[in-house]
């Protein structure tokens, strides 16, 4: 029973820290990392909560789970509308 506890915490933690991750990643500054890296990072982690958030909403029948699914939803589309329209041009 510990494992599944391991589990769920994991895939609520990527939902939820995933998009805030990935939205901090666009505001990295180029001179710290490459620009390539960076888009790569972001979009990689964004997917991943977008991914995870739609399951979690879907497979989850309460309000907790539908809100963290948002919250890792809307801030990772909002990191890959930074990724594509954004950071280019910068």
């Amino acid at each position: 029973m510990e494992s599944l506890a391991i589990l769920a915490v994991f895939l609520i933690s990527l939902t939820v820290l995933g998009g805030p991750i990935s939205l901090l990643l666009t505001f990295i500054p180029q001179r710290l990392l490459p620009l390539a890296v960076i888009k790569i990072w972001a979009f990689v982690f964004a997917l991943v909560a977008i991914l995870v958030g739609i399951m979690l909403m879907i497979n989850v029948n309460s309000i907790g789970a539908m809100i963290m699914g948002v919250i890792g939803i809307a801030t990772a589309v909002f990191a890959i509308y930074r990724v594509i329209k954004v950071i280019p041009k910068l």
